[in-house]
């Protein structure tokens, strides 16, 4: 099929208007929980049951079929069985649909019968200009136009765009990486990949003003030449983060039987990573950290950290944890350690970079450091404790100066244009007003050094694949500072 991939999966993203095809008033089957997350999510579209059987669905008129509906559908929404989705698909046809997503399983995964079956499918939407999300697939969600249906609740609205290639495990990681403030613009259960393909939908992306970065759970691609060519021209504007499973040979086998793909060789597929950079992780969660880290904050201009906390313990693993990632950690200037350790308490270590405050709990004094490190011009971004009210504090004067502290720890990235990753616990962080300040002026907030380190390693990592893109010079460190963790 030609034309332009933004025109055509826009009639799935940007419905006016769509049609359930075996949608029902039980809530417990695909076709009443899909018609029902719709209505659920806010759709403000026209909707259109479809059922032979019922006269009407969840509150609205249903149909008998798709082409006794009076007005255009952009888009259907298929749960019947298997073997009854070619002739529904022949019917979208001759009505001009534009979209459909296919939910209904019992395809390629099951075997060679269903192949053919699948083939069959994608042949008459092919014919038909129908794009087709799936077969084999949970559904989608678009923020833009509030449409889900994948997920009841809706997840909230951000610049994250989620391909899955699992349906559950794709729910699942949403549900993990909603539970962690994360905003998502499109989610997209891939299944089988009969018809669109990941490709398409990066493709797709690439153009999506609502997307500033994309996420990918896969496990195998069918068309790897073109991913990767597609790829190499996305990461010029924006990153993309992934998981893919399917490296070990067990993993493999059940690729295979759970969405008809062929993993492919782990190795291949990771120097094809490398070569564009892509940022690859190893946990299924960890994409969406790195894309919530690199979706806000200002590409540095090269991979060099300071460190700031109120404790050694948190100062070593932070440090330990950016050197295994290849980040650098320069020593600070003498007239700078100076200046830093006037305003210390007197037990405090010398502050070399990491900085340690030793348990210094005045309100100012982490976001005043912070400021000083992000003036130097050898300091690329900063990893830090953020301020923080105790639970339960009712010194109005202590609770003015946090506040005014948090204000000043925020605009670092807009004042010096270099990111910044704030380490708030999570048992302080719940309800927490100054917690609240950090999250809406979009400061990437982890629990763990761990966290925190592949947070401003996405950052950095970007900057050099984008800068690498588009031919830019690297920056080189400067030659007058030490770099221990080289």
């Amino acid at each position: 099929m030609t034309g332009n991939i933004k025109k055509q999966l826009d009639a799935i993203f940007y419905p006016r208007s769509i049609a359930f095809i075996g949608a029902s008033n039980d809530r417990a089957k695909w076709g009443g929980r899909t018609l029902q997350r719709a209505l659920r999510g806010g759709y403000r579209g026209r909707m259109y049951p479809v059922n032979p059987k019922e006269k009407v669905i969840q509150g609205l008129r249903a149909y008998e079929s798709v082409l006794d509906i009076p007005d255009e559908i952009d888009l259907v929404a298929i749960t019947v069985p298997a073997p009854m989705v070619p002739k529904v698909m022949e019917d979208c046809v001759t009505k001009g649909v534009k979209g459909a997503v296919v939910i209904s399983a019992g395809f390629a995964e099951t075997g060679e019968e269903g192949r053919v079956l699948q083939d069959e499918l994608v042949r008459i939407a092919r014919e038909g200009n129908i794009r087709v999300v799936g077969p084999n697939c949970m559904g989608i969600w678009s923020a833009p136009a509030s449409l889900s249906l994948a997920f009841d609740p809706a997840p909230r609205g951000g610049p994250i765009a989620f391909i899955s290639q699992s349906g559950t495990f794709g729910g699942y990681l949403m549900e993990a990486a909603g539970a962690k403030g994360y905003g998502f613009s499109r989610f997209v259960s891939a299944g089988n990949q009969a018809d669109l393909s990941a490709s398409d939908y990066l493709e797709y992306l690439a153009e999506d003003n609502e997307t500033k970065a994309i996420v990918f759970y896969l496990e195998g691609l069918n068309d790897g030449r073109r991913f990767y060519e597609i790829a190499r021209e996305v990461i010029k504007h924006k990153p993309i983060a992934l998981y893919k499973a399917g490296r070990t040979s067990a993993a493999k086998r059940a690729t295979l039987s759970h969405t008809g793909s062929l993993a492919g060789s782990d190795q291949i597929f990771d120097a094809m990573c490398r070569q564009v950079g892509i940022l690859r992780a190893f946990e299924a969660v960890h994409p969406f950290d790195m894309a919530e880290a690199v979706s806000h904050q200002p590409i540095p201009a090269g991979k060099r950290v300071a460190i700031i906390a109120g404790g050694g313990g948190y100062c070593v693993s932070t440090a330990e944890a950016c050197a295994s990632l290849g980040l650098e950690l320069p020593l600070i200037d003498s007239e700078t350690q100076k200046k830093i350790k006037a305003k210390l308490l007197p037990h405090a270590a010398w502050p070399v970079n990491p900085i340690d405050t030793a348990a210094d709990n005045r309100p100012g004094i982490i976001s005043w450091i912070a400021e000083q490190l992000a003036e130097l011009d050898y300091i690329d971004g900063i990893i830090a404790q953020a301020p923080m009210l105790p639970l339960r504090i009712y010194d109005t004067e202590w609770i003015r100066q946090t506040l005014e502290a948090t204000e000043r720890f925020v605009s670092i990235p807009k004042k010096y244009g270099k990111p910044v990753i704030a380490n708030v616990m999570g048992a302080i962080r719940d309800g927490n007003i100054v917690a609240n300040m950090i999250h809406h002026a979009r400061i990437p907030m982890f629990d763990t050094p761990d966290d925190c380190a592949r947070g401003m390693y996405a950052i950095m990592q970007y900057g050099e694949a984008q800068r690498k893109a588009l031919g830019q010079q690297l920056v080189a460190p400067r030659d007058d500072h030490h770099y221990p963790h080289r």
